[in-house]
């Protein structure tokens, strides 16, 4: 059974998230910004519900916010990722393609939540390869900007429920990572940014 100190690592989510949206806000990348809010809501209920032993009585509302509002979450980061694609941003219609994509992924996730785990792999995939096909001045810069994004994919894999980890550090490290990546996507989101792209219209 999960104990109050699970609340520990959540806080530093919520503490990299309100970074990201000031960060991301100031550099007018909207969509990420929203997501990051999304991430930090669902932590913010973590550190409610573990820091007042509602352990329990929360145990159902934090599941699915996390779920339903972690596939939206990542599906407007990616989104920012997409726009800052010059085959996308260059295209009114390419644009409203990534736009709608979202909507009806955000329409999805709530209307049958058993994909928001699908939904949520694949934006995050969708993610890496947009991070692999940003131009950059080296192929190194290209792979370290790759790697900061597939970090939420290692974690999944390898932290998340891992049965080689103590339950408790497996939390831990998981949370810990997801905070990582969030400061880690504004560094990736505003390495390169196009004159095109739609937070500047």
């Amino acid at each position: 059974m999960p104990g109050p100190h699970y609340a520990i690592s959540e806080v530093f989510i919520v503490l990299a998230a309100i970074w990201c949206i000031l960060r991301l806000s100031q550099s007018r990348h909207w969509l990420a910004a929203l997501g990051s809010a999304i991430f930090g809501m669902a932590a913010a209920i973590g550190v409610y519900r573990f820091g007042t032993n509602q352990i329990a009585d929360l145990a159902s509302f934090h599941k699915n916010f996390s779920q339903i509002g972690g596939s939206i979450a990542m599906a407007l980061v990616t989104a920012q990722l997409l726009l800052a694609e010059p085959l996308v941003n260059r295209l009114v219609v390419g644009r409203w393609i990534v736009l709608a994509a979202v909507i009806v992924s955000t329409v999805t996730a709530f209307a049958v939540p058993e994909l928001t785990t699908p939904l949520f792999v694949s934006w995050l995939f969708a993610a890496i390869v947009a991070t692999a096909l940003i131009p950059g001045s080296t192929i190194a810069r290209r792979f370290s900007l790759t790697a900061i994004v597939s970090i939420f994919l290692i974690n999944l894999l390898l932290i998340r429920q891992s049965r080689h980890l103590d339950p408790d550090l497996s939390w831990h490290l998981f949370h810990l990572l997801v905070a990582i990546w969030l400061l880690g996507m504004v560094y990736v989101l505003e390495f390169r940014r196009s004159d095109d792209e739609i937070t500047d219209r």
